[in-house]
């Protein structure tokens, strides 16, 4: 795409406050819902070595498939070790990326000028900013259909091999990110201009065959990989579980089960403070239907089919419906654009407003995930706890030769407790756990149970303590130091007690 002068300083100013939307505070802000599982499976890889299994708390867990993980690790690689930024990169990445694409695919099919406008939409969505400052595998997805869906559009009737190789070559990695969905969502997405015209006629030979079962031969490498090279003992298949996440789930869900109006609530929410835009440019398109170019309609059919399936599948959860808020952005910004381009036809002078309403939806975006957002966790927390629980386990030892028992914590504590000693051991809730005795008796339990030698000097025990719940393993206070997890800034402000971990840290004879 040529770009003159001003069109070239627009879109680079949009990905650069892009970015600064996305990277503000990133590394400020703790651990928070899903992230935790990427986080701690991405972690045992990198403590073990094993990267074809995935563990989530000591437990098998190939929920989802490996690649959303070893993106994860490769950043830890890149950047020296797991931290909030190696976590999180790969989403803001692909949150970073999905705009840029936003923007290519408006400027391609719609009007001049709706990409950009469609860019900053994206850009200033709230909850598409939040996700993408989360490390899942949901933004990964969005970016991925995102970029299917353009590799189409740059020539939708070129049957050469290599388009047909590239375009599923991008299904089948991005289905490898969360699931089956990465080759569903732009099939839908492109059904209404394939079936329009007879076009998909035309794409029935054996080039488009070869190039799926490329794609196919790249989405099972993974899984051959688990399989080859994992541990034989390992109990879960990842295509079982690919086959119970995607297709039992979508038909038969055994959890995450949500009214079937579920996203009329959830897609205008996702999509503020621009919903009014996409709603009034649904009006506009079916009320002129007939008068709308062929791109336009394209547009409409597409969030309706995305709509749509995500409705019919039983399983419903706010976030599914992330891949849906570019294409309602794009429809946005198409009605935007028209709007604008009347009103200078008719005379009018331009409407500075709308520059104003990004500039500060951009600037409350800033505010809120940046600096606000990282502001409630400090003071207290997951990551205060772990910063002061390595200060006082190295007054004893070095923090390296330190070893770690958890009990019953939350998934944020790893992250923050990681060392170079290995692995944490997760203890079994077994009916002969020690929930009274003695320290000694602890440690007896606790070499019988795994198997392993403990140093009761070089140990640290970890508990969850929840609000009205005696504290578990209270008999190790004779002879350890507890380390309480205290209330971020945020919990002080709402004059809300610290529920977290506690630590026990051994006492050194005599002191």
């Amino acid at each position: 795409m040529n770009l003159d002068h001003s069109e070239r300083k627009a879109l680079i100013l949009l990905l650069s406050v892009s970015a600064l939307i996305l990277l503000l505070g990133l590394g400020s802000r703790e651990l928070w819902g899903p992230e935790t599982r990427w986080a701690n499976i991405a972690l045992q890889m990198l403590q073990s070595g094993n990267y074809f299994d995935p563990y989530l708390k000591g437990m098998p867990y190939y929920d989802k498939p490996l690649p959303s993980y070893w993106l994860i690790t490769a950043s830890a690689w890149l950047m020296g070790g797991l931290d909030h930024w190696s976590l999180r990169l790969s989403s803001v990445l692909a949150a970073w990326l999905s705009i840029w694409l936003v923007y290519l695919i408006g400027e391609r099919l719609l009007h001049k000028g709706t990409g950009l406008i469609a860019g900053w939409m994206l850009a200033t969505t709230f909850y598409f900013a939040f996700w993408a400052r989360v490390a899942t595998a949901d933004i990964l997805t969005v970016c991925g259909v995102l970029a299917s869906v353009w590799w189409y559009w740059r020539d939708p009737d070129d049957t050469r091999l290599s388009r047909y190789t590239v375009f599923f070559l991008l299904l089948a990695a991005t289905s490898l990110l969360k699931g089956l969905i990465g080759f569903v969502l732009p099939g839908l997405v492109l059904l209404p201009h394939l079936l329009s015209q007879g076009r998909w006629k035309r794409h029935l030979n054996l080039r488009l065959c070869l190039a799926l079962v490329v794609a196919g031969l790249l989405y099972m490498v993974p899984f051959l990989l688990s399989h080859l090279y994992g541990t034989p003992t390992y109990s879960q298949s990842g295509l079982d579980l690919v086959f119970r996440e995607n297709v039992v789930r979508f038909f038969d869900p055994f959890d995450h089960q949500g009214p079937i109006y579920t996203y009329l609530i959830y897609l205008p929410a996702y999509t503020l403070p621009w919903v009014p835009c996409w709603l009034l440019g649904l009006w506009v398109a079916v009320r002129h239907w007939r008068q709308l170019q062929p791109n336009e309609r394209w547009l409409v059919w597409a969030l309706g089919l995305l709509f749509l399936f995500f409705t019919a599948s039983g399983s419903r959860r706010s976030y599914y419906v992330l891949p849906l808020v570019p294409f309602a952005q794009l429809l946005g910004a198409w009605w935007l654009n028209r709007h604008l381009q009347r009103k200078r036809a008719s005379g009018k002078p331009a409407d500075r407003r709308w520059t104003l309403g990004f500039a500060s939806a951009a600037v409350v975006l800033l505010l809120v995930l940046g600096v606000a957002y990282p502001w409630s966790n400090g003071g207290g927390g997951v990551m205060q706890f772990g910063a002061q629980v390595k200060t006082e386990a190295s007054r004893i030892a070095p923090w390296n030769q330190w070893r770690m028992v958890l009990v019953e914590v939350d998934n944020k504590l790893p992250m923050y407790l990681q060392n170079q000693g290995g692995a944490f051991y997760y203890v079994p809730q077994t009916a002969d756990f020690p929930r009274t005795g003695t320290s000694a008796d602890f440690m007896a339990w606790l070499e019988q149970t795994s198997g392993q030698h403990w140093d009761p000097q070089r140990t640290l025990i970890f508990v969850q303590q929840d609000k009205g719940r005696p504290l578990m393993l209270e008999y190790l206070g004779n002879d350890h130091q507890l380390i309480r997890t205290l209330p971020t800034n945020g919990e002080r402000l709402a004059k809300k007690s610290a529920e977290g971990s506690i630590a026990f840290v051994p006492r050194v004879p005599g002191a």
